[in-house]
Formats: C-alpha cells, structure tokens, sequence
C-alpha cells in the first residue's frame, strides 16, 4: 500500500502539479527576459531602420533627408520604452517572488 503523501515526484516536489507551476513559471520569466531584451533593442532597429532608407519606423515618414519632427519625437519613443522595459522588469521581479515563494513552500530545488 502506498502513501499519498510519501510519494515525491522525480523533480523533487511533493506534487507534479507544483513542479508544472515551477517550470511553466521559469518559462514566463524567460519570455519577460526576451521581451525586456527586445524592447530594449528597439531603438537600434530603428536606427538600422534609417541606415538601410527606411522610415525608422515611423519616425521621419519621408526618410532621413527630409525628416521634420519635432524635437520630442525621440523622448516621447525613449519615455514609453523606458515605461515599457520597467513594467517588464517589475513583471520580472514579481514571477521570481512568486517562483521563490512556491519553491520554499514546496521544497522544490532548483
């Protein structure tokens, strides 16, 4: 006759579904990770964007030659991408609370 509770799963937590908590928690971290990379590289890619004759996306319409934007064009872009990048790592700094939080309840070892 076996135990419920003696049973641990081969990851080491005491049920499989908080070892899919963990994992599918790790998983959300790095995609938030990936997500603040790219937010991060933006401007980059619209430089890139203006390099190759492009528009930057969206920022001098008529390419490099002829951009007439105002001079907050590029501080309103740098505000809502610093606005963006730290609500990812707010978002970052939650799931690992979060993750530590389920692993110390459950022993669950990294």
């Amino acid at each position: 006759m076996v135990n419920d509770k003696a049973v641990i799963h081969r990851s080491g937590a005491s049920h499989p579904l908080q070892s899919d908590r963990v994992i599918a928690l790790r998983l959300l971290i790095g995609t938030l990770i990936a997500a603040a990379i790219g937010v991060a590289m933006v401007p980059l890619w619209a430089l890139l964007d203006i390099r190759r004759g492009g528009t930057g996306w969206g920022l001098c319409p008529s390419g490099i030659g002829a951009c007439r934007n105002s001079y907050f064009s590029g501080f309103e872009l740098l505000a809502y991408l610093v606005v963006a990048l730290f609500a990812i790592l707010a978002l970052i700094a939650l799931c690992v609370r979060v993750l530590r939080l389920v692993e110390r309840r459950h022993g669950i070892r990294a």
